[in-house]
């Protein structure tokens, strides 16, 4: 299951986002372990307003593992600012009715913000960098 940590302070180094994870995979001690497969850390940056906002992409095995860490992790604190934890979902575009260009165009026109596409069209990633490995020293 891939987790997201939501709009982390920009001074939060890998080290610190590993301090906060491992404790949280590996358990207590009768709890089974989990183990974080990747990382990537991203930037995102509003085009017009130029506010950056950093976000972190976590995979983790087992999925029950994975919904323990949300559940631990949810609005704690990581470099002096509160974070928001959730399940990161990816799109399945078989499945999106918005594939349609003719009705997303009818939707845009009429603002029906629920059927069409709701993505910002001023955001843009700005950098991106891959953590793979985490060893508990």
């Amino acid at each position: 299951m891939i987790i997201i940590l939501k709009k982390i302070s920009s001074k939060t180094r890998q080290e610190d986002i590993a301090d906060i994870l491992l404790p949280a995979v590996y358990g207590g001690w009768l709890a089974k372990r989990g183990q974080i497969e990747r990382t990537l850390i991203l930037a995102q940056r509003n085009i017009r307003t130029r506010l950056v906002q950093h976000h972190v992409l976590v995979e983790i095995l087992p999925d029950f593992v994975a919904e323990r860490v949300i559940k631990q992790l949810n609005g704690k604190r990581i470099s002096g600012k509160y974070i928001a934890v959730s399940e990161y979902r990816v799109r399945n575009w078989h499945n999106d009715p918005r594939v349609n260009h003719s009705y997303a165009l009818v939707c845009k026109r009429n603002n029906n913000r629920r059927a069409c596409d709701r993505r910002n069209e001023y955001e843009e990633i700005i950098s991106e960098f891959n953590a793979n490995k985490y060893d508990k020293a």
